[in-house]
């Protein structure tokens, strides 16, 4: 199976967030030659997926190696009851330096909230009841709303088919990456490096 490219990137518009619209959920070397935009969805089974199994080996071969740079873009979608909640609590959570916990603990237990709406709840056995209440009281606050809305912007300009979208930039060029080849990271793998050999 191949891998879905879907455009050159010449081609796809530009849209750069504020570095101080992100926190927390950005990894590696920003002056790395490769950017990884993960365009993801809390309550999206094939965004688990690549979660729990193809982003650590992305970060290891990778991110840690200081080829990439890797952003998490919020996608919430609205076919998804509760993935703009988790979105909010995530970013929220990723303001206090939680976004690994937080967005762990929300892929760990995805079948359980996304059934009974527990998003919050989920959340909370990360956090101390300290960072609970400022989690809570964030909720609305620019910084968060902000966050999510440019990158659900970028998505719907950049046309993002749905989620995971990875969306490779390198030497100016951008590569958005979806369908199932996204879910092998042996052809994910092949991709970057074929960028990085160039």
């Amino acid at each position: 199976m191949k891998l879905y490219l879907l455009a050159v990137a010449a081609a796809l518009p530009a849209i750069a967030a504020a570095p101080d619209l992100m926190k927390g959920n950005t990894f590696g070397n920003p002056k790395a030659p490769l950017l990884i935009e993960v365009f993801s969805d809390f309550e999206c089974p094939a965004c688990k997926y690549m979660h729990d199994k193809e982003v650590p080996q992305i970060m290891k071969d990778f991110v840690d190696k200081g080829k990439a740079y890797m952003i998490y873009r919020y996608d919430p979608l609205q076919m998804h009851q509760h993935s703009r909640q988790a979105a909010e609590l995530v970013c929220a959570a990723a303001q206090l330096g939680k976004y690994v916990q937080a967005s762990n603990a929300l892929f760990a237990n995805q079948e359980t909230w996304s059934k009974d709406g527990r998003v919050a709840e989920t959340l909370d056995a990360v956090l101390t009841p300290e960072e609970r209440k400022k989690v809570r009281a964030s909720l609305k606050e620019p910084a968060v709303q902000t966050e999510i809305t440019h990158d659900v912007e970028e998505a719907t300009a950049l046309q993002v088919p749905g989620t995971p979208t990875l969306l490779i930039t390198y030497r100016a060029s951008r590569y958005p990456l979806s369908g199932p080849g996204v879910m092998q990271y042996e052809l994910v793998k092949g991709f970057l490096e074929s960028l990085l050999a160039k």
